[in-house]
């Protein structure tokens, strides 16, 4: 007898949607989703691969604990732990015009810069200097700290992580993305997933990040705009794509409930055309659709 938190119906749901989200792809693309309960750690829904021992589809991996490279569903991360240190407000203006760190130059998804604007606007348009210039003045070392304090392992290349860890320039499974964004959802305490029941006593989370700053990153998500025909405000979500259309992801949480799904090729071969906010997003607000009258708003916001 082998006892999980796993909700059958749940499952079951998460199971359709995955196989029905690859339907239409080619035969070598996959599919994973995670759906827990943040106030617990719970697991009630995994689903590893589209198409469970399909060869082409290399069915036989478990891609929500795959390496892959998160794009850009760390950002939120930075921003928070700015937030945290006084380097910036959600209206704060920053410059988001051609820049060079080293002798790396950043450039947004689509070769576009917008000048200045807001903190709030650049996180939800997802832009890719600002957040830059946000990490540069915290360090990477820094960054990489706070990543792993939201219990997710970041593996980089090399001794000392570099700023393109912020633009998915590393690598991190769909497992511990889910899980850093619990703790967003937690008011920036550190929540574990778990798939099978507790026995001990529940130990006291650890503080990742404070919960005005937890608060500001996830007003900030719902005001994303949510994928066409979806109900704007009630998920605050992340989409994200890796160089080269490798990963397709979004990852996402309600009062309750966070979800991460990822769409690709488990080979690591691009996929043109798959972006984040287009395969990835949809399959996400599918997975909040399954949970109905058991959904929850998203929190008022902390005293402070």
């Amino acid at each position: 007898r082998i006892e999980t938190t796993i909700d059958p119906r749940l499952q079951r749901a998460a199971e359709t949607l995955v196989a029905r989200a690859t339907a239409g792809q080619s035969e070598r693309v996959s599919a994973a989703a995670i759906l827990a309960d943040h106030t617990t750690g719970e697991i009630l829904a995994e689903v590893g691969t589209a198409d469970f021992g399909n060869t082409p589809r290399a069915g036989f991996i478990d891609m929500t604990r795959a390496i892959r490279s998160p794009g850009s569903t760390l950002k939120p991360f930075v921003y928070a732990m700015g937030f945290d240190d006084g380097l910036i407000h959600p209206d704060t203006l920053i410059e988001d015009r051609p820049a060079t760190f080293g002798r790396w130059q950043p450039e947004n998804f689509d070769r576009r810069f917008r000048g200045t604007v807001t903190i709030r606007e650049a996180l939800r348009q997802s832009l890719n200097v600002p957040v830059v210039r946000v990490a540069e003045a915290l360090g990477p070392a820094r960054v990489m700290a706070g990543l792993r304090r939201a219990g997710m392992t970041v593996e980089t290349q090399g001794a000392a992580p570099g700023l393109a860890v912020v633009l998915g320039g590393a690598g991190v499974s769909l497992h511990d993305l889910v899980a850093g964004y619990a703790s967003l959802a937690q008011g920036g305490r550190a929540t574990p997933l778990r798939d099978t029941p507790s026995m001990l006593p529940e130990a006291e989370p650890s503080r990742v990040i404070s919960a005005a700053a937890a608060w500001q990153v996830a007003d900030i998500l719902s005001q994303i705009p949510p994928p066409e025909g979806r109900s704007p405000g009630r998920i605050a979500y992340k989409t994200g794509t890796s160089y080269g259309h490798r990963d397709a992801l979004s990852v996402g949480f309600d009062g309750r409930f966070v979800a991460g799904v990822w769409l690709g090729r488990p080979d690591g071969t691009p996929v043109p055309g798959a972006f984040g906010g287009q395969m990835a997003a949809p399959l996400l607000f599918d997975l909040f659709d399954t949970l109905g009258p058991n959904a929850r708003p998203l929190p008022p916001p902390p005293p402070e």
